[in-house]
């Protein structure tokens, strides 16, 4: 592949699943980003130049993805701010996982989303949320300046 066209992607989306089933009294939380973005964005937030591919250190881009992650991404349960835990993260081909719980929730009526991950690197970049409490799926999209959605349940 050459050099120029590592970041070159027709898009400028990240995904966020949130998935919840009240039996658990959790939720987990899936980021899906492409690499090179996610890449590019802990580049300009930590000021270094550390490959995703080939991290020096991974307990310490791991805590860089985990906090990059919790400064781009709020969610509010019944209106009440959440607490997100990073349980890990996984790179495939072009893209990062990142796994996160919520822990200790009785029940979900609505779940606010405030999705700017990117935005300060893209003016077109668009969030896709999905979300299924018991079952019951449902799914949003936001295109930068944009960054809020709400669920009712």
């Amino acid at each position: 592949m050459a050099e120029n066209t590592k970041y070159n992607h027709p898009l400028y989306i990240a995904v966020a699943q949130i998935d919840y089933n009240s039996s658990d009294q959790f939720a987990t939380v899936l980021c899906k980003t492409f690499s090179d973005d996610l890449e590019l964005a802990l580049q300009k937030q930590y000021a270094k130049n550390e490959s995703i591919d080939h991290p020096g250190n991974i307990k310490k881009l791991s805590s860089e993805i985990e906090g990059y992650i919790k400064n781009h991404l709020q969610l509010k349960i019944n209106g009440k701010a959440t607490s997100l835990v990073f349980t890990n993260y996984k790179k495939e081909d072009n893209t990062i996982s990142s796994w996160f719980r919520i822990d200790n929730i009785n029940d979900i009526q609505r779940f606010e989303v405030n999705d700017t991950i990117f935005y300060e690197l893209y003016d077109k970049q668009i969030q896709i949320v999905y979300i299924t409490v018991n079952g019951n799926r449902k799914s949003n999209r936001v295109t930068n300046p944009e960054s809020k959605v709400a669920f009712d349940f």
